[in-house]
């Protein structure tokens, strides 16, 4: 039976494939896919480190999934003629009336992005099901890291794996539902983002999956744990997280406000991960190393600085709502911590949080 761990941030999602990986019996044949180049490079360093693996394993990106095993074996039974070339990442331009094979390939036969998945899915249907017999000939199981964020598409194919006697497990977060394979796939609409659950809860009630819900987290303290819970309406319904973290205690620990005079002595106090959802954001601290919250997805580190949104300063100061995209932009943020989260404001005592001041 396909499986589904969703599990919360700090949640050892990914030391699980690791753990599987390695525990996994001579000669099993194991893909992992997961979409973002950073996830890809450390799945790689965890699997080196538990090498020699008895089963054979093997680390891809989604779209070199989508290309390798899908699209290129099989193209010319889509297109008559034509080869697979290359891949356009970067295809904002791409005009969306063209129809045929110029809407998925270039003229020197690279595939646009944006179809790609649509791609993968007429070719596996030109060839008769030959991309899923071809994979069950290459694969025993394929592990998705990151399921949640496949969208449009991409979902579609994943139905498709989930139909096929590959045997699929899948990990994710969809509080972290903050990137995804094409936002401008307009598939499958009504699931994107957070409300990938949805489609998930569709799929274990058709018997093509089974979900197992962890809400234990190994990064965070309790304090930084229970805030990020706050952070979703309580209409999701998600469970209280609790906390297993052993990081001992620094002195500096949980969640506080900082005036934003108050932010360059905080920051060279501790250190922290500077994060902001853009680079619009914040730019009376451009000064500072800000990575997006986006980029940050995956980190886990002592402490994170924070400069928020007008929305978040809102939604701490008056309880407004978030929205779903702007609640996993937050939820990401908060749980890359492990000691200490702090929160910039130009009035930090109206953020109901402990104000941190320098003695």
């Amino acid at each position: 039976m396909n499986r589904l761990t969703l599990a919360v941030a700090g949640g050892r999602k990914t030391q699980s494939i690791i753990d599987h990986c390695a525990e996994a019996p001579p000669g099993r044949r194991i893909l992992v896919v997961t979409y973002t180049r950073n996830n890809q490079q450390e799945l790689c360093r965890r699997l080196n480190k538990v090498r020699p693996l008895q089963a054979q394993v093997e680390v891809q990106g989604w779209f070199s999934f989508l290309l390798g095993h899908w699209v290129r074996p099989y193209l010319p039974l889509r297109f008559p003629g034509r080869r697979l070339r290359g891949f356009i990442f970067n295809d904002d331009d791409l005009e969306l009336k063209l129809k045929g094979a110029a809407r998925f390939l270039d003229s020197e036969g690279r595939a646009y992005k944006r179809h790609l998945a649509l791609l993968a899915l007429e070719t596996n249907e030109a060839s008769s099901g030959a991309v899923l017999d071809r994979l069950g000939g290459i694969y025993d199981e394929i592990y998705i890291d990151e399921v949640q964020d496949l969208n449009g598409y991409a979902l579609e194919v994943l139905f498709a794996l989930l139909d096929s006697p590959i045997e699929i497990r899948m990990v994710g977060d969809i509080r972290q539902a903050l990137i995804q394979t094409d936002i401008r796939d307009q598939k499958n609409e009504h699931f994107k983002g957070i409300k990938i659950g949805e489609w998930f809860k569709q799929q274990e009630a058709k018997k093509r999956l089974n979900i197992n819900r962890e809400s234990t987290t190994w990064r965070s303290n309790q304090v930084i744990a229970s805030f990020a819970d706050t952070i979703f309406d309580k209409a999701w319904g998600f469970p209280a997280t609790i906390s297993e973290s052993e990081e001992p205690a620094t002195g500096h620990d949980g969640v506080f406000a900082v005036a934003s005079e108050h932010v360059d002595s905080y920051f060279e106090q501790y250190r922290p991960l500077c994060l902001r959802y853009s680079a619009s954001c914040a730019k009376h601290l451009s000064h500072l190393p800000f990575m997006t919250f986006g980029m940050a997805k995956g980190l886990g580190v002592p402490r994170v600085l924070i400069a928020p949104t007008d929305k978040m300063e809102n939604f701490l100061r008056k309880g407004t709502s978030l929205g779903d995209h702007t609640s996993c932009s937050m939820y990401v943020a908060v749980t890359r911590a492990r000691s200490s989260v702090a929160i910039v404001s130009d009035r930090p005592a109206r953020l109901g949080l402990p104000v941190w001041a320098p003695l």
